[in-house]
């Protein structure tokens, strides 16, 4: 006489497995920090925080590191953000933007990105000086998929911060280089390359 196979042990350790694996998806601590002036550690709101994951790629060739998350928010008025961790893990880079402010040198003195804070300075200077700021602002995460379209936000904001400084014609570049990253994210890949061609032979022949 056959006996009768029992599958509640198997059952019910699936169970306990998928149990666990929920509870640990759902203990990783969200990420939160805060955005800060340089000496009056006054709160910075309305600040972009990006925040960036990496994946390390190795071959016998070489090891390439890509980034392949990118999550974004804004400060509130006490200059902190909060954001999912990107499957639990610790983010490798953190940028912030803030209209007429600059990093702070006081953020790797500091080791504010230890706590993933960032400490930014009033940024002075000469016309041509704030644009290249506002320019070497936009980040890029090459390998972030559709993760990618929470740059936009970041992007829309240097745009309209660099518009009004655009008086020469390599400043037009440097506009027009803005501009492709927005549409890139909103336009077919063909339409955008396009236009940024487009624009840059204008630029080109304008005397």
């Amino acid at each position: 006489m056959t006996k009768p196979r029992y599958l509640f042990p198997s059952v019910l350790w699936m169970t306990v497995v998928l149990m666990l694996y929920g509870c640990a998806s759902l203990s990783a601590e969200p990420l939160e920090g805060q955005v800060l002036e340089e000496g009056t550690s006054k709160p910075i709101a309305n600040a972009i925080v990006i925040v960036r994951w990496d994946k390390t790629y190795s071959s016998f060739v070489d090891t390439t590191t890509v980034c392949v998350h990118v999550e974004s928010a804004l400060t509130d008025a006490q200059g902190r953000y909060r954001l999912p961790r990107w499957r639990g893990k610790t983010p490798d880079h953190i940028n912030t933007f803030k209209t007429g402010y600059e990093r702070s040198q006081e953020y790797f003195r500091a080791k504010a990105y230890l706590q993933h804070n960032d400490i930014l300075k009033p940024l002075t200077g000469s016309r041509e000086k704030r644009l290249r700021a506002i320019a070497g602002a936009a980040v890029t995460c090459g390998s972030a998929g559709e993760s990618k379209k929470n740059l936009l936000p970041l992007y829309r904001t240097l745009y309209t911060n660099a518009l009004p400084l655009v008086v020469t014609k390599e400043d037009k570049y440097i506009l027009s280089n803005l501009l492709y990253k927005i549409e890139e994210l909103e336009l077919p890949y063909e339409e955008a390359s396009k236009r940024h061609i487009d624009r840059h032979n204008t630029i080109h022949h304008e005397e």
